[in-house]
């Protein structure tokens, strides 16, 4: 059996859409939340992106793992280490009060990350998994759940590697990671929609949360 996660950054209003896709599918997604940037606004390219106020939609991301994306989306590696550690310990509180339930995972914001950043959020409790923001593109499992990379960031990347993740006989892991607001901006909902009927087609793919991934490394 081969694994394809979807691993959705930000928190935005473009969340909505991508999740009706998602559960149209069945298809258990990790979204990764910044409890401290509610209804923050910012412009890409001159558009507006909106994050969602968490506790206004908690019902939103029901079936979905959340996870932690830290509180306020900083470079990290430019951090100091107490704040790197509440800036993920924060987040997780929060967002287990938000949620009612446990989050186990953390995603880095950015394309940055180092060991010792790694090392400060894996000591949290509960946290026993970690995104890392930066590729491989191998298809195999980590060799261990605090250094889970990413496959591709985009939905149209991800289109165009499927078809080498199903060939590839000895094929492990897809990690697709991307931001709402970029689906919206680019007009890929189609794009997704038929990378969802890929998988959905493929008895030899299961779509699973990030989660689930540290039961496979095990």
């Amino acid at each position: 059996m081969k694994y394809f996660v979807f691993s959705i950054d930000d928190g935005t209003i473009y969340d909505e859409k991508v999740l009706q896709i998602l559960n149209k599918f069945k298809f258990k997604a990790t979204f990764n939340l910044n409890s401290g940037l509610g209804d923050y606004v910012w412009y890409k390219d001159g558009k507006e992106v909106r994050r969602f106020v968490l506790k206004d939609v908690k019902d939103l991301y029901k079936g979905h793992e959340v996870a932690s994306h830290s509180l306020t989306h900083p470079h990290l590696t430019e951090t100091p280490d107490k704040y790197v550690y509440l800036e993920a310990y924060e987040d997780i509180c929060n967002l287990e009060e938000i949620f009612q339930r446990k989050v186990t995972t953390f995603a880095f914001p950015f394309h940055d990350y180092d060991e010792r950043c790694v090392n400060i959020i894996k000591r949290i409790k509960n946290i026993n998994l970690i995104r890392l923001s930066v590729f491989d593109d191998t298809f195999q499992l980590p060799s261990d759940p605090y250094h889970v990379k990413m496959t591709t960031s985009r939905i149209h990347d991800a289109l165009e590697r499927i078809e080498d993740f199903q060939r590839d006989d000895n094929a492990q892991l897809f990690v697709c990671v991307f931001h709402s607001y970029d689906v919206e901006f680019d007009d890929e909902y189609d794009k997704l929609e038929k990378l969802c009927n890929i998988l959905k087609k493929d008895k030899n793919i299961k779509v699973i949360p990030m989660r689930e991934i540290r039961d496979l490394i095990k």
